[in-house]
């Protein structure tokens, strides 16, 4: 890819009417640069869990062995490209063949006003191993620039890898996320997000269910507010025989923000008995809004169950006159109304000082003052 030319992101498996300009998205006048040799470097600050968990820093993404290079992620291959090309440091992590330690690997990335940043992570997980990752981004509430990650798994034969990541950048910043993933035989992968910052938020996942009964679940959590965008695309693919995969999607539309969700559950030929779930639920809090959602189950193989769909609504006059008989004024029941999916997922996150920066977010603070 050269400097100045167009990204195209977030593409669907199968492209589906070209007039709905949903198949994918394009990022025009990517520069390389600017993420390369002239970028603001933004090394996470991470805390490795003790015994059985090893770390190589700094290791260019061209030099990356083969097999972490091959591993398809939700925003496809421009994005593959851009790190490369980039030279953007990644840091690998490796956890070793039976260990389970018991406290997370975190990461942690605080970006500075005007910094444009992009890092790659690589996890490779071990037979029979398992371990919990945290990664979080935030920045100063008003802060801008570009942050993006891009996180590559490999989950050997019973191993189970547990990804949490949370997004809480200055409302003028650009941010990209992209996931990719490969389960062996009765290894597992699991997913948790929480985008609520940036101006503009690109996402994606992809996981190649490759081994007989490996698993993926993915908790994705959203709240786009004022102008903000968002653009996603997560993508089941169930290769091994009795795989299962399950996504839900919770998310907040108010004032004129805009959301395009793509969810692909994609059953290859000889994937026998799999099943794959996929459901995304909005609640609108405005008439200015955009929300789009495109479901998609792609089939290969017969014997297989997937499900679907995607609902959207906004605030029950009765809940909102029952909140607000209470005391609480219409704008402060549909703060509590957005913010209830957000805690669930919250619930599942465990680190204290994670949870309270999104507290702090969602309460109008900025993540990057210190936490009481």
């Amino acid at each position: 890819m050269k400097q100045g030319m167009e990204m195209k992101v977030n593409r669907l498996p199968m492209r589906t009417w070209n007039w709905l300009h949903m198949n994918d998205s394009s990022l025009s006048d990517i520069d390389t640069e600017i993420y390369g040799k002239n970028m603001v470097s933004c090394n996470p600050q991470f805390t490795l869990p003790g015994q059985g968990v090893s770390c190589i820093r700094g290791m260019s993404a061209g030099t990356l062995e083969s097999g972490f290079q091959e591993i398809p992620t939700g925003m496809g291959p421009d994005m593959d490209e851009f790190v490369r090309e980039s030279e953007t440091p990644m840091d690998i992590f490796r956890i070793k063949r039976g260990a389970h330690p018991e406290e997370a690997l975190r990461l942690s990335w605080q970006y500075k006003q005007g910094e444009n940043s992009l890092h790659a992570v690589c996890i490779y997980a071990e037979e029979g191993s398992s371990i919990t990752v945290i990664m979080e981004n935030f920045s100063g509430r008003k802060d801008s620039g570009s942050a993006g990650i891009q996180t590559k798994v490999y989950a050997e034969k019973n191993a189970a890898v547990r990804l949490i990541q949370v997004q809480l950048l200055g409302d003028g910043f650009a941010a990209m996320n992209d996931v990719g993933g490969i389960c062996e035989e009765g290894a597992s992968i699991e997913l948790l997000q929480l985008q609520l910052g940036a101006k503009t938020t690109y996402a994606g996942a992809r996981i190649n269910l490759a081994g007989d009964a490996s698993r993926m679940k993915a908790d994705i959590g959203y709240l786009g507010k004022n102008m903000q965008k968002l653009d996603m695309n997560y993508v089941a693919e169930h290769h091994g025989r009795k795989s299962e995969s399950q996504m839900e999607v919770k998310g907040v539309l108010r004032d004129q923000a805009s959301k395009l969700f793509r969810g692909t559950i994609d059953f290859h030929r000889g994937c026998s008995g799999a099943e794959g779930a996929e459901k995304e639920e909005v609640l609108l809090l405005g008439d200015d809004v955009v929300n789009r959602t495109i479901p998609l189950i792609l089939c290969g193989e017969e014997n297989v169950q997937g499900n679907h769909g995607a609902t959207a609504g906004k605030l029950d006059e009765e809940k909102l006159f029952y909140f607000c008989s209470r005391g609480l004024s219409r704008e402060e029941a549909c703060d509590m109304m957005a913010r209830a999916g957000i805690d669930a997922l919250c619930a599942k996150i465990p680190d204290d000082t994670v949870v309270r920066r999104i507290q702090k977010y969602l309460e109008g603070g900025s993540p990057d003052e210190k936490l009481e």
